[in-house]
């Protein structure tokens, strides 16, 4: 079996990734996994010349990040952020129950502070298992399928901004990402949970107030989507 470790810096509320190594950075991939290993760098502040307490400050510190992380990696980003205070109560305020094992490797201090390096592995499947009790997050047997989509028009920035917030919304999208952007045109990477022929139709059928959004398919999971102004009622032609 492989083991996965990643080693992670984390001082007060900054979190920094300092290198993955064989590890996964998708949410499909890591629910693919039952749990997985993190190096992680703790600290603790010295209070009252108490080293334990700063010591047990920092592993609880590092317990957190670890679970914080995989849980970033079990469930979409877009729904994360906007799920985050449930994501919290249901998770973050209990990240032990989460921790299958941790070991502290090494411990450094100075005058103030006291930084543990820890060794902790956190279940994925727990947490996606209590995701799933609190209603979000969602079994899907679906596969992720990444789809490229080039909108065209994008000269009518309110359009754009409303076509994109109804795609991010669309049953199935996980992730919208801004891939390139170019005069008039815009690339989006997508991240959809079934079939790119699925996503076409579910697209086909969206209806948009003062533009109409016309769909392409231009290569396997590759799409052209053409935002087209509409006429405004009343509106005649001068002769």
């Amino acid at each position: 079996m492989i083991r996965q470790f990643t080693l992670v810096r984390c001082v007060s509320l900054l979190l920094t990734v300092v290198f993955i190594h064989g590890g996964l950075s998708a949410p499909a991939k890591a629910a693919t996994v039952a749990a997985k290993t993190y190096l992680v760098v703790g600290s603790g502040t010295i209070r009252g010349g108490s080293l334990n307490a700063a010591k047990e400050q920092a592993i609880t510190e590092c317990k957190n990040v670890a679970v914080q992380l995989m849980t970033a990696e079990v469930m979409p980003q877009e729904m994360l952020v906007q799920q985050f205070p449930q994501v919290d109560r249901a998770i973050f305020q209990n990240s032990a129950q989460f921790i299958q094992y941790y070991k502290v490797l090494s411990e450094n201090k100075d005058d103030r502070h006291y930084r543990v390096l820890v060794q902790a592995k956190v279940s994925a499947r727990q947490i996606a298992d209590q995701l799933r009790k609190a209603g979000l997050l969602v079994a899907d047997t679906k596969p992720m399928t990444p789809l490229t989509v080039t909108v065209l028009g994008t000269q009518d920035l309110s359009s754009f901004v409303l076509f994109r917030s109804t795609l991010s919304k669309m049953e199935g999208v996980a992730s919208v990402q801004n891939r390139e952007m170019q005069a008039n045109q815009t690339t989006l990477a997508v991240r959809f949970r079934g079939r790119a022929d699925e996503f076409a139709e579910a697209l086909l059928v969206k209806r948009f107030v003062g533009f109409s959004a016309r769909v392409y398919e231009e290569s396997e999971n590759t799409f052209r989507v053409e935002l087209m102004p509409e006429d405004k009622p009343g509106a005649t032609n001068s002769n």
